[in-house]
């Protein structure tokens, strides 16, 4: 722009926006010299347009179109209202933003938090959790401290991908008696941890009173959802 433009853009249009601000519908965490910059900068660029057009304007001019563009959710940033992060689209009611660490209730009577049921999954189906992985290794570790120091070297050897002959002769031992002992491992295995959960390591699935708690959630959500005429979630 101009310095003629720069200064009527600095002691014209800038007071005006302030004083426009409050009246100014605010969404998520945007404050009044958020909008004013915003503001700032949709009247600096109609005037630098306007001035390439050859177009007479004046300094309130471009304060009230910046001030209604903002007041009807236009940004600097984006002015479609189709998006969902779009303050047009939430000043229509047409989507609405939800803290990850706001209360939810489910259909199942319980309570939690919206994290949990959007978490990402991981390659093994969910992404970890460190409560759990904390629990498992404990548990892990109790079942190591369980067994003689001959016990643990095998089981450490085999978890390195060892194979059971290695681990015989880590131990001392010949053959039939490494086979002897992995037999004796595995059957120590099932009763400390029990038959269900090796099932489900070994079949790489989730339990299903997992699966069917995250499936009510999220069918939860989607009707939430439907209701507020809110974008149809992935999910359905």
């Amino acid at each position: 722009m101009s310095p003629m433009l720069d200064e009527m853009l600095v002691k014209e249009v800038v007071p005006r926006l302030r004083r426009a601000a409050p009246s100014i519908p605010k969404i998520g965490h945007e404050d009044d010299e958020e909008i004013v910059q915003d503001a700032t900068l949709m009247a600096a660029r109609m005037m630098e347009s306007a001035e390439q057009a050859g177009q007479k304007f004046s300094g309130g001019n471009m304060a009230y179109y910046a001030a209604r563009a903002a007041r009807s959710g236009r940004r600097s940033y984006h002015t479609g209202r189709s998006d969902a992060m779009s303050p047009g689209c939430q000043i229509d009611g047409r989507a609405r933003h939800e803290s990850l660490d706001g209360g939810i209730a489910f259909d199942t009577g319980e309570s939690g938090v919206l994290h949990d049921v959007i978490a990402p999954y991981g390659d093994s189906g969910r992404e970890a959790d460190p409560a759990e992985e904390a629990a498992r290794n404990l548990d892990w570790e109790a079942f190591l401290a369980s067994h003689p120091a001959r016990h643990r070297t095998a089981i450490l050897v085999l978890v390195a991908g060892g194979t059971m002959r290695e681990a015989g002769r880590r131990c001392g031992l010949k053959d039939s008696a490494a086979m002897h002992l992995k037999r004796r491992i595995a059957a120590d295995l099932v009763v400390f941890f029990g038959e269900d959960v090796i099932r489900r390591l070994l079949d790489g699935t989730r339990p299903r009173w997992e699966t069917d708690l995250r499936t009510s959630r999220e069918r939860h959500l989607c009707h939430a959802g439907a209701g507020r005429n809110m974008a149809k979630c992935e999910i359905c």
